[in-house]
């Protein structure tokens, strides 16, 4: 099956697993891997196995999913599809088969995914599930001034785009890692990366907009995580306190809320309350 597609997974330290991602499109195509870093044998694995690895473009961006990283991938690919992947996702073979297809087609340019997510290491329902458009033809997206997690402003037509059968047999498998420590640390850089990117259009802190916020992603996990049960309400709850994080670097940014103003401030504070001491003979 003739591929028109590079398939595109970017990674950092992901030895432990990167094994998967490289055997899931062995053979389907150019697989390219773009890491972001990695001090542990990512690279050798990636290489034994027949990828090309490639080091990110060093810039300040908090998110993968930037102009300087999508040029520096059109310098490096001859097709025209591009698969932009991550090593925690998994695609069925009747999903791999279809991607291939529809890189040979030329009615549809941006193609969404379902994407099913795991979550707290169980298996046994999905946590979450959406659309994702990880696939896509490189003349047809601009990353511009793109947000977090976002993959770039389409520039063809409604007509242009497709999306696949909400099916199991068209939907990628997400094996979303995260125990509490990991949820924490890692949630808090995007709720950091994503309150500056909203401070920096000029938007401003609206608990009214953190409230929504919060229902909203109480909704998108819990219409599937309840099958979970005590779980699921983890799940929920976690999720809906990621929003309550963002808005509130939002707030900060707002505000100038440093640590080092709050220290300045603070010692105007004890500094008022002790000058009574220094007026009293003990």
């Amino acid at each position: 099956m003739i591929s028109n597609m590079t398939f595109v997974l970017f990674a950092r330290n992901e030895a432990h697993r990167i094994a998967f991602s490289l055997k899931n499109f062995a053979g389907f195509g150019d697989i390219i891997i773009l890491d972001g870093g990695s001090t542990d044998n990512t690279q050798e694995i990636a290489e034994a196995m027949g990828a090309r690895f490639l080091l990110r473009p060093n810039i300040t961006s908090a998110n993968v999913e930037n102009t300087e990283n999508f040029e520096f991938i059109k310098q490096h690919i001859t097709t025209d599809w591009i698969y932009w992947g991550y090593v925690d996702n998994i695609a069925p073979l009747s999903l791999v088969k279809e991607m291939i297809k529809l890189s040979q087609q030329r009615q549809y340019k941006k193609i969404n995914i379902p994407l099913y997510t795991y979550l707290w290491g169980n298996t046994k329902h999905y946590a979450h599930k959406s659309y994702a458009p990880f696939l896509f033809h490189k003349d047809y997206i601009d990353f511009t001034d793109n947000y977090i997690h976002g993959l770039g402003k389409f520039l063809g037509s409604k007509d242009e785009v497709l999306f696949l059968p909400n099916t199991e047999a068209f939907a990628l498998k997400h094996f979303s890692t995260y125990n509490l420590n990991k949820f924490v640390q890692g949630h808090l850089r995007y709720a950091e990366a994503e309150a500056q990117e909203k401070h920096d259009k000029g938007v401003t802190f609206s608990a009214l907009r953190m409230c929504a916020a919060i229902v909203r992603y109480a909704w998108i996990y819990g219409r599937y995580s309840y099958k979970n049960g005590i779980l699921g309400l983890l799940i929920v709850l976690n999720y809906a306190s990621f929003r309550i994080m963002a808005y509130t670097k939002l707030y900060e940014l707002n505000n100038g809320i440093t640590l080092e103003g709050i220290e300045n401030n603070y010692s105007q504070k004890k500094e008022a309350l002790l000058k009574e001491f220094n007026q009293t003979n003990i």
